[in-house]
């Protein structure tokens, strides 16, 4: 079970985010905002940085919103980091968990983790 929160829509809430900036790129990863995610790692973002309280990361969110095309930039042209949260969960195990993450992302995120962590073959 996991224990993101998540709004109205199921969309996974950035714990010490109550009042999200509009730049703030965790809270665009949240929304599932490509543009405004890739704007913001264009103007120097870390795109390994993590929520404080949560430890979750844009990757993270991006596949807890069930945001294929976000998840794949990050990955491919941003080279995230796969790691856990602070509650030990990896990328691979919410996109198995969440409700509505599609079969597709869950298994792009499962061999992209496994070839990250020296699994599998690049």
């Amino acid at each position: 079970m996991l224990w993101i929160e998540t709004d109205d829509q199921n969309r996974p809430i950035a714990l010490d985010r109550p009042r999200y900036a509009p730049d703030d790129m965790l809270a665009a990863a949240r929304r599932g905002d490509t543009k405004s995610v890739l704007a913001a790692l264009a103007n120097g973002n870390d795109v390994n940085a993590t929520d404080g309280q949560t430890g979750l990361s844009a990757l993270h969110l991006a596949v807890a919103s069930n945001n294929m095309e976000l998840t794949t930039a990050l990955v491919e042209k941003h080279a995230a980091s796969f790691f856990s949260d602070k509650a030990g969960r990896w990328p691979s195990l919410i996109a198995a968990e969440m409700t509505g993450v599609s079969e597709e992302l869950s298994d792009y995120v499962v061999e992209a983790e496994a070839r990250f962590l020296g699994i599998v073959g690049k």
